[in-house]
């Protein structure tokens, strides 16, 4: 086996270990985004989200490195980044234009620190 092919084999199980994470994650952070009804939590869910589309992105860019493949990857990660800060900025006028205050949520909590 090449070198090049043991890289490509551990790249693909990174991208997929990458992605089984981000997947759980987004379960527990919409549970507890909800639970706690906080902007902060769904944001970070939806950070998750992201990475998700990141992490199949980079699946689907292994399998063929091709310039034009990779600008048209880097367009989809950013344009997903840029609506997630729309969304964050929309949600954070919106919370403290009503004066909303989130509740506390330890599912969040220990999220964050895993």
């Amino acid at each position: 086996m090449t070198t090049k092919t043991r890289l490509l084999r551990r790249g693909f199980v990174l991208e997929y270990t990458t992605l089984a994470w981000n997947v759980v994650g987004v379960i527990v952070l919409a549970y507890a985004a909800i639970a706690a009804r906080s902007v902060a939590l769904a944001g970070f869910g939806l950070d998750s989200l992201i990475e998700i589309g990141a992490s199949i992105v980079v699946v689907w860019e292994l399998g063929d490195v091709g310039e034009a493949r990779q600008r048209r990857a880097l367009r989809l990660i950013g344009g997903a980044f840029m609506i997630l800060a729309l969304y964050i900025f929309v949600q954070s006028v919106v919370v403290l234009a009503t004066g909303y205050e989130a509740k506390h949520s330890p599912t969040g909590i220990a999220w964050t620190a895993v």
